[in-house]
Order: structure tokens, then C-alpha cells, then sequence
């Protein structure tokens, strides 16, 4: 018994050191040849921004022609978003200097922070070990997160805030979650639709009758969104005495306090909005349930290099796009975590079609939980979108995954009985992740 209940902690612990190995790996890749100094290395995608901006809180001096020349040293340039990632990577740039292992390293370690907290909160929700240990190898696989677990921009940072905040609400420390959202918030202001999905989901217990009696939910809610928002105002003023937030397009500090930093930030993200469509890179969010619009974040080839990529090594395709058969089995479950929910009897009758029942069968409490998480996050940005046109891309979707590894883990332990089906699926997954490593050697 003793060995049974250890092996899947095993099995976690096994699986975090691959994830953290894959993730290490040529960290510091790509780079110009020669590669000599920081400015060799090449930033991908969003590094842009936030390496820069990290430099700048830092004191480093930065390149002509780059993000943010000419900020005064200690700011921090890009004011639309909270300080604390930045301060992080401008902390590791103090420590280990100016280069790719600094810009990095706090993703990687939050990548494995958001694997390990996943664990917990399956089971804090009520999944068994095995469930738990498949939902956090379906994040290990997913590219999504793989990328942005080695990349230094700010999504991998929120994305373990929300669900170690999660775990500690499910765990029932409402004090704790709201202190961990708070704080999470400073990374980046999405960290808080976490609340909106622990909404979802005590009502969705609610819903199905598997609240627990002399519960009071709505009261331990009230008591993490309240600790969230007090948290989140008091760290959020701390942090703009350390790195002031600097305007670039006005060249000077954003005024009004802690009020009018947060104002700036969310007048920032309102006016980035596409009321014709989506542009380039942009997409709705009903179309990230398929894949479309993935996003290259940064590709090297030899053979054909883009302007401005030429003597760079080794050859990369950073792709931002979720493993499609993580993403299959993700969005079945889903259908069938909806349809589990419809109401069986009524009065005595049945109401629910056989067919339905017999494909969805009422969920788990960890699948009720995995539906919740994604309305609470995905939904927000439907309709920011359909209602202000707010512009939005794929990888927003790194704060919806890992409600969808839950139900995706869920429904394929229940239904892929068959030995060699269970091998297919886990082949298909395993080839997607090989395929899309952004350093798999391709032709």
C-alpha cells in the first residue's frame, strides 16, 4: 500500500527533472556568431520588451536602436504591466549578469513551480495521485507552456501564481489565495480571472449538489477577493517606489500614485483593441479552441535567414501554439464535462437523453473543477473581445491550459481503455513535443 502511494509521487518527481531538463536545455540559444557578450544573444518574441525593461530597472546600459533607450536608470519603461517579473529578472541580471541565463532563469523556475502546483491542486479538488501526476505531464508536454517556461516574458510567472492560489483556496486557506493572487497580480493583471474561475466552480458545485453541507463558500470568496485586491494595491505601491513606472511615449513617470498606475495599465490594455478584426498575429478567442493564428516567435534558418537574422546559431522555431492532441482531447472533454452537468431528473423523471448519459457521465468533482477554471478564464476574454474588440493571441491561452489539462487528463483515463489506443494518444503526444521543441533540429 505504502508503495503504491508513493509512486506517483515518484513518478512527479521524475517528470518535473525531465520538464526542468528540457527547459534548461540550451538556454541560451540562439546567438550570433561570434558569440561574444550579451548583445550576441538573441531575444525571442516578447524578451524584447521585457528583458529590456529588466535591464533598465537594473542600470544596464542598452543598445541604440532597442526598446527603451533612453530611460532613466532604476524605472521601469514598460509601465502597462506590473513591476514584480521584471524585478525578478532584473534581480537575476544583478546576481549572474547581463545575458540569456539571467533573462531566463526565473521562467524556468516558475515553469516547475506551475507543474508541482498543478499536482496539488488536482488533488486539493479532489483528483486521486494518478489523475494529478497525467495532468501535470499533459503541461510538461504542452509546447505552450514549454516556451514560455524558458523565455523571459511575464505569462509562466502568472500562470503559477493562479494555480498555486487556486490550490490554497481548494485547500481552504481563502487568506492565503487572496494573499498569492495579490501578489500574483504584480506579474502580470490577468493573475485575478483565477477568481473568476473559483467562482465558477462553487457554482458549478453548487449546480450538481456536491457543495458540502454548512459550507459557506460565497464567505471564504468574499474573503480571498478582498485579501487579493488589498494585497495587490499595497505591493503594487511598494514596487513603484523600487522601479518607478516611466511612460516612453510621454518620457516621464506615470502620476497619480498607485491609482494612477493601475489606471495607466488598464487604459493601456483597453486601447489595444481591433474593431475590424483581427491583424498579423492577432485572433479571437473562440478560434484558440482549434489552433489557428500560431504565433512564430522566433524562427532561424540557415538556409533561408529573415533580414536581420543572418550568422545565427543554432537553427530554432519558437512556436507559440498548443500541442494539438492535448489540445483534442481537451476540448472533447470539455463537450463532455458541459453535457455531464445537464440535470438527470427531475421529479423523479429522467430529463437527460441515454445517449448523453451514456457519452457523458455526470464529472468527477477534479473535471467540475477543470470546466470551472477554464470559464473563469477563457470567458473573460470572449467577451473583452466580442463586446470592446479587444485585440487578443493564441498564447493568452497559457492562463486557460491547465483547467484543460485536467479535463483532458480526466477524460482519457476514463475512456481510453484499450492498451494500444492509451499507447497511440501518448505516442502522438510525446511526437507533437519533439516536433515542436524549439530546438528540434528540422529540414
Amino acid at each position: 500500500m505504502a508503495a503504491r502511494m508513493r509512486e506517483p509521487i515518484v513518478v512527479l518527481a521524475i517528470l518535473t527533472v525531465l520538464s526542468l531538463a528540457a527547459r534548461v536545455a540550451w538556454l541560451d540559444a540562439p546567438c550570433r556568431t561570434p558569440c561574444r557578450g550579451a548583445a550576441a544573444h538573441v531575444l525571442v518574441f516578447d524578451e524584447v520588451f521585457y528583458v529590456n525593461a529588466a535591464r533598465a530597472i537594473a542600470g544596464v546600459p542598452l543598445s541604440a536602436g532597442g526598446h527603451y533607450v533612453g530611460t532613466p536608470a532604476g524605472d521601469d519603461p514598460n509601465s502597462e504591466h506590473p513591476q514584480l517579473a521584471k524585478l525578478v529578472i532584473a534581480g537575476a541580471i544583478e546576481v549572474f549578469g547581463d545575458g540569456p541565463f539571467a533573462w531566463r532563469i526565473g521562467s524556468v523556475v516558475f515553469g516547475s513551480l506551475a507543474i508541482l502546483g498543478l499536482y496539488v491542486l488536482v488533488r486539493a479538488v479532489g483528483g486521486d495521485p494518478r489523475l494529478a501526476v497525467l495532468a501535470c505531464a499533459l503541461m510538461a508536454a504542452d509546447n505552450l507552456l514549454l516556451v514560455h517556461g524558458r523565455i523571459g516574458t511575464l505569462d509562466i510567472y502568472a500562470v503559477a501564481a493562479m494555480i498555486w492560489g487556486a490550490a490554497l483556496y481548494a485547500r481552504g486557506s481563502p487568506l492565503g489565495a487572496g494573499l498569492v493572487v495579490g501578489i500574483g497580480a504584480c506579474f502580470k493583471l490577468v493573475v485575478p480571472y483565477v477568481l473568476f474561475a473559483l467562482i465558477a466552480s462553487e457554482a458549478l458545485r453548487s449546480w450538481s449538489g456536491r457543495q458540502r453541507a454548512g459550507a459557506r463558500p460565497w464567505l471564504a470568496l468574499l474573503t480571498c477577493v478582498v485579501t487579493a485586491a488589498g494585497v495587490f494595491i499595497g505591493a503594487l505601491a511598494v514596487l513603484d517606489k523600487i522601479a518607478p513606472p516611466y511612460d516612453p511615449i510621454t518620457r516621464r513617470l506615470v502620476g497619480g500614485g498607485v491609482f494612477g498606475h493601475l489606471h495607466h495599465m488598464i487604459s493601456y490594455a483597453a486601447g489595444r483593441s481591433s474593431p475590424s478584426g483581427p491583424h498579423g498575429i492577432a485572433s479571437y478567442p473562440w478560434q484558440w479552441l482549434g489552433d489557428f493564428k500560431p504565433i512564430l516567435y522566433l524562427n532561424i534558418d540557415d538556409s533561408h535567414p529573415a533580414p536581420g537574422l543572418y550568422g545565427i546559431h543554432p537553427e530554432v522555431h519558437f512556436l507559440g501554439m498548443i500541442s494539438p492532441p492535448i489540445l483534442l482531447a481537451a476540448v472533447a472533454a470539455l463537450l463532455m464535462a458541459a453535457l455531464g452537468l445537464v440535470p438527470r431528473r427531475h421529479a423523479g423523471v429522467r430529463r437527460t437523453p441515454a445517449a448523453i448519459r451514456r457519452l457523458a457521465p455526470p464529472p468527477s468533482p477534479a473535471t467540475v473543477f477543470g470546466l470551472a477554471w477554464f470559464l473563469g478564464t477563457w470567458i473573460p476574454f470572449e467577451v473583452l473581445s466580442a463586446i470592446w474588440s479587444r485585440t487578443s493571441y493564441l498564447y493568452y491561452m497559457a492562463i486557460v491550459m491547465p483547467g484543460l489539462y485536467i479535463l483532458a487528463a480526466d477524460l482519457v483515463r476514463r475512456i481510453v481503455r484499450g492498451r494500444w489506443t492509451a499507447v497511440a494518444w501518448a505516442g502522438a503526444v510525446i511526437v507533437a513535443a519533439v516536433l515542436m521543441y524549439p530546438l528540434t533540429p528540422l529540414p
